[in-house]
C-alpha cells in the first residue's frame, strides 16, 4: 500500500519479513535514465526515517543513518550519520562460490550483507573496522569482472565527505 508520497507502507509479507518501510529514492544512471530504488527504512517522524539497510544504488547514505526525506525530489538528506560505511560491489562472470566465500569474510571481520542481486552485492561495515581492513578485504576480489565503490564516503564532486573524522 502506498501513501500520498508514494512511500510503501505495508511490507510485512514474505518478500520483506522485517516489516520495513520502502522509501522510493531517485537514482540516475550514467546515461541519464532514472528509476526509484526502494530503500528499507523505519519512520521516525512525518519526514524523517532511519535507514535500515544500505542501498544498492542510491548514494550518500548507509544503514543506521537518520535521513530527512523529500517526497517531491525523492531524495534524502542525512540528519545524523549512523556510523556505517556502505559498499556496492558490481560483479559479472564471478562464480557463486567466490561470492559466498567473500560474504563469509565480510561477516568474519564485522561487516554484514545488506542486499544481493544477481550481479550486485551490498555490504555494510561499522566505521570502527577502519578503511585499511575494508580495503584489504576488497583487494582479495579478482580485478576482472568486479567493480566496487563506497556508497557514502565520497560526495558528488568526488571529494571525501569526512563524516567519520
Amino acid at each position: 500500500m502506498l501513501n500520498e508520497e508514494g512511500v510503501v507502507l505495508d511490507l510485512e509479507d514474505s518478500t520483506n519479513p522485517r516489516g520495513f518501510i520502502g522509501l522510493p529514492l531517485k537514482v540516475e544512471s550514467e546515461d541519464g535514465a532514472t528509476a526509484d530504488e526502494m530503500v528499507a527504512t523505519s519512520r521516525l517522524t512525518a519526514t524523517r526515517y532511519l535507514v535500515r539497510l544500505s542501498p544498492g544504488f542510491y548514494r550518500g547514505i548507509a544503514a543506521d543513518d537518520e535521513i530527512e526525506y523529500d517526497p517531491i525530489s525523492k531524495s534524502a538528506k542525512v540528519v545524523t550519520r549512523g556510523g556505517n560505511i556502505a559498499i556496492q560491489i558490481f560483479h559479472e562472470g564471478i562464480s557463486s562460490g567466490l561470492v559466498e566465500s567473500f560474504k563469509k569474510r565480510v561477516v568474519a571481520i564485522g561487516g554484514r550483507v545488506d542486499g544481493e542481486l544477481e550481479t550486485l552485492l551490498v555490504i555494510t561495515f561499522p566505521i570502527g573496522i577502519g578503511f585499511p581492513a575494508i580495503e584489504s578485504l576488497m583487494a582479495t576480489l579478482p580485478e576482472s569482472g568486479i567493480e566496487w565503490e563506497y556508497g557514502n564516503v565520497y560526495g558528488e564532486d568526488g571529494e571525501p565527505l569526512g563524516w567519520w573524522e
